[in-house]
């Protein structure tokens, strides 16, 4: 069976200036946060199971804000709990962190040394997307047919552009040629049968020892590779016995791999690898990014509290201000009035 699949140039290693975030996935944060809510619940019913007598004001309050430090990574307050209870429950919470941080850790020195190498076409949709990315078609193939009659689905749009700039025609002897060039820089891709490719791409691995292509996962027009004979000819009966032999006792796929050596090396090229390197700003400045914006939002609401007590203080003075004016305004009417009287 053979399939048409999309032929794309494989990018770069690169590193993803996010994958600190990789470890902390939304169902990691959506736990971390119900099980916050789930301590702070049970540090706010378990008081009503005691004596209001026995507690010391503002402990519940203390503990829960305790629980926000800790997943903070800062400092805590003298809890003011008398019962075992306020302090067990502090310790677990406590204990969750300390194995969620050193698992964030671990995983994190892992992931800064890796790099990620694009296979953005795995779909032909995701090539007709692309509006600058050319199409390369072996001429005299069926493919150009079942193009011409397609209609629907991504064959009839990519049949669309047939006759256009986008979609350029090789001869099977080009292929090599256009996948040195146009192919290889990235801006074309061509879409053709898998087996040209295993007869194509052993032959740059076997010259230059890397992976330098990748095949898309969807694959399009799937097919049986036959062999021709006339119509009604009686040898068909026995071809076909023979071709099923050939298959199934796996020499057909033996001689595939003796006539193109390397045929099956480039057939999944890995998409993650690991380097060993120095640390550089451009697999870093993601991290930075979120501390320079953590530091400049806690600035904006230090200057915003200074402000807001500015505004208390001055509000307060004028307060008091205007009391003591009152004050020496009656102390002054009452020692005129009592003057008065006395001079009376």
């Amino acid at each position: 069976m053979g399939g048409y699949h999309v032929l794309a140039a494989r990018g770069r290693p690169e590193a993803d200036p996010w994958g600190f975030l990789l470890p902390l996935s939304p169902m990691v944060w959506a736990t971390l946060l119900i099980a916050l809510l789930a301590v702070c619940s049970v540090m706010l019913l378990l008081p009503f199971c005691f004596p209001s007598n026995t507690q010391e004001p503002g402990s519940v309050d203390v503990n829960i804000f305790n629980c926000l430090r800790v997943l903070l990574q800062e400092d805590l307050q003298r809890t003011k709990s008398r019962w075992w209870w306020g302090r067990v429950m502090l310790g677990v919470w406590m204990l969750m962190m300390v194995v969620l941080t050193q698992s964030y850790v671990g995983n994190l020195m892992s992931l800064l040394a890796v790099r990620y190498i694009d296979h953005p076409y795995q779909r032909l949709d995701d090539v007709l997307d692309k509006s600058n990315v050319g199409i390369i078609l072996v001429k005299n193939t069926l493919i150009i047919h079942y193009l011409k009659t397609a209609t629907s689905g991504p064959l009839w749009k990519l049949g669309n552009l047939m006759g256009t700039e986008r979609v350029a025609y090789r001869l099977f002897a080009e292929l090599p040629q256009s996948l040195e060039t146009i192919v290889r820089d990235g801006s074309h891709v061509v879409f053709d049968l898998d087996i040209v490719y295993n007869v194509v791409l052993p032959r740059i691995f076997s010259r230059t020892g890397t992976c330098d292509f990748y095949l898309s996962r969807s694959s399009y027009l799937t097919t049986p590779l036959a062999m021709l004979a006339q119509k009604n000819s009686p040898l068909m009966p026995r071809l076909n016995k023979l071709a099923y032999s050939l298959v199934e006792s796996g020499l057909y796929d033996k001689w595939l791999k003796f006539s193109h050596p390397n045929s099956s090396t480039c057939k999944n090229p890995p998409r993650i690898i690991t380097i060993t390197s120095a640390f550089s700003l451009s697999s870093l400045w993601g991290m930075f990014v979120v501390l320079g914006c953590g530091f400049l939002m806690a600035v904006v609401v230090l200057v915003m509290e200074q402000m807001c007590d500015g505004a208390k203080w001055e509000e307060q003075g004028q307060v008091d201000t205007q009391d003591t004016n009152t004050t020496i305004i009656t102390i002054t009417t009452t020692t005129t009035t009592t003057t008065n009287h006395a001079l009376h």
